[in-house]
């Protein structure tokens, strides 16, 4: 006769059983084992579902912080030309935004050499340089379509235009292309 014994899944047996013995403690120590093992693999579904569960919590929060990263430059970037558009504007409305050296530049810029140019400015800022000795063939015009302190400047080849907002737009857009 065969012994059923607790570990064996399948029992096989030439005839049909005529008998059964019970050990004492087999059926008990069976079920605890069962039950261990029932517990072990539990224990270790819940730990892979844990440790997914924490993996994927640390993408979405390392992704927040990428995004939250990006964020914070983009509004470091608004903040710092938003600050300099505000002391650029203290400084003009001061007069303190060397014009002269603005329009200089300007016209250096224009590429008319020697040539005629007709520069137009703001009338404060027209009054400022008002006294400036321009080279011959510079004409420089109050004009009241031209802000506080930017320049335009009319010549045989076009027109030369330096704005401080464009300016200003300028450098928020190259440094907002720098973060990319």
């Amino acid at each position: 006769m065969k012994t059923l014994s607790p570990e064996a899944l399948t029992v096989r047996v030439d005839r049909s059983p005529t008998a059964a013995r019970v050990v004492p403690g087999g059926l008990d120590g069976f079920l605890r084992r069962c039950m261990a093992q029932a517990r072990a693999e539990g224990e270790r579904d819940a730990s892979q579902r844990a440790a997914k569960a924490f993996e994927a919590a640390t993408a979405r929060l390392e992704a927040q912080q990428a995004e939250a990263a990006d964020a914070l430059a983009r509004n470091a970037v608004q903040l710092a030309v938003e600050i300099a558009r505000t002391l650029v504007r203290v400084e003009i409305d001061a007069g303190r935004h060397g014009l002269e050296k603005i329009v200089r530049e300007s016209l250096a810029a224009s590429g008319v050499g020697r040539g005629a140019a007709q520069v137009h400015l703001h009338p404060a800022d027209h009054a400022l340089v008002a006294d400036v000795r321009w080279r011959s063939g510079t004409v420089v015009e109050p004009d009241d379509a031209v802000q506080r302190g930017d320049v335009h400047i009319s010549t045989p080849q076009g027109l030369l235009v330096r704005e401080i907002n464009d300016s200003l737009r300028a450098i928020h857009e190259r440094l907002l292309g720098e973060l990319a």
